[in-house]
């Protein structure tokens, strides 16, 4: 579905404006049957924009209403809220803090991944990213293997590496 949800994003919303969408965060909001996410594109001029959108169900399509756009350079802040803990809580800092819930906590994980990426190819800016478990933001592509599946095999590593632990007291 995730998969098919970006080709329609990219079909119907970033492609007529010439831009290339990276990726897309779905966003938990507890409003009625509208779905919400954060896209992260690049744009004709090779500027990176975080594009907040609505999506309305409109019969067999939907429709995307496009509720805020940032600039990653704009961004210096980037804060998981709690890097101890299993959290989707999200706050991007622009001039303003926009905090987000994301659909799960390897989703955030995953969208932040995208940002330092974007980053480090288009801007190099100094961003901060707080509260992050840093193990799980890194660049993760061994071999070809996605990035979530190594962030899966890394967290059954840590916890079977716990109840070896808990198993030797």
């Amino acid at each position: 579905m995730a998969n098919l949800r970006k080709a329609m994003l990219q079909e119907n919303v970033f492609t007529p404006k010439g831009e290339k969408l990276m990726h897309v965060l779905q966003i938990q909001v507890s409003e009625g049957n509208e779905d919400y996410c954060l896209c992260l594109t690049v744009t004709r001029d090779e500027e990176v924009q975080i594009t907040f959108l609505k999506i309305l169900p409109n019969g067999l399509k939907e429709k995307y209403m496009t509720q805020a756009v940032w600039f990653l350079e704009d961004l210096t802040v980037v804060d998981g809220r709690d890097a101890t803990a299993d959290n989707p809580y999200l706050d991007l800092h622009f001039q303003t803090v926009c905090s987000w819930e994301a659909s799960s906590t390897a989703a955030k994980y995953a969208f932040v991944r995208s940002l330092r990426k974007m980053n480090k190819v288009y801007l190099q800016k100094d961003i901060q990213f707080l509260n992050f478990d840093s193990d799980f933001i890194q660049e993760m592509s061994f071999f070809g293997v996605p990035e979530d599946t190594m962030m899966v095999i890394q967290l059954c590593l840590q916890a079977f590496n716990c109840f070896c632990l808990l198993g030797s007291l």
